[in-house]
């Protein structure tokens, strides 16, 4: 399936997810998340799910990582949409809606990608190899060239990987976990 087939099947798959759905789902995949190794992880960027496009809530990954990693710094991207690009900043109680109608942290204390021990990624899809369909846009690809490839990249998906995406780019980096409401994978 290529990405752009593959991106309007799976939008439209989330788009019908009913709220009792989405929240049975979210405590699975909390499920999943749990199962994961966070000894020596001191920071976590994260994403702000959007609603009305029936996101996998992260927040409660976040509130699980501040309950039993003390000080933890939770850190979430800021996007520049002129250039494509983005960097994380550590969260704040102000956010602010961007062009995209994400919310952001108020930009306050920037977080080099180095200090980042593992990402929580968006994705609409992901396939067995771990490339992921996001929204088109190549923010994360792009952050990902300065991220450490040793640490974690995790995608969170309320659907099972796809077999495989067939139009990947050699600037497409693949993700090394995903987890489902079902499974937890690595790749």
């Amino acid at each position: 399936m290529n990405k752009s087939a593959a991106r309007k099947h799976w939008l439209e798959q989330r788009k019908n997810l009913t709220v009792n759905e989405c929240l049975k789902y979210d405590d699975l995949l909390l499920i999943q998340f749990q199962k994961l190794d966070w000894s020596n992880v001191h920071t976590v960027a994260s994403y702000y799910p959007l609603e009305k496009q029936n996101e996998p809530n992260t927040l409660l990954f976040t509130k699980y990582l501040k309950a039993v990693i003390p000080g933890i710094t939770i850190v979430y991207p800021i996007v520049d949409p002129t250039s494509l690009t983005m960097e994380f900043f550590a969260e704040t109680e102000t956010l602010l809606k961007n062009s995209y109608g994400i919310m952001e942290p108020l930009p306050n204390r920037f977080i080099a990608s180095e200090q980042i021990d593992a990402i929580l990624v968006p994705l609409i899809a992901v396939d067995q190899s771990g490339h992921r369909i996001g929204f088109g846009k190549g923010f994360y690809d792009k952050y990902f060239v300065k991220f450490p490839s040793h640490r974690p990249r995790i995608g969170i998906s309320y659907f099972e990987p796809i077999a495989n995406i067939q139009d990947t780019h050699e600037f497409d980096v693949p993700l090394t976990h995903c987890i489902t409401p079902w499974n937890s994978y690595e790749f």
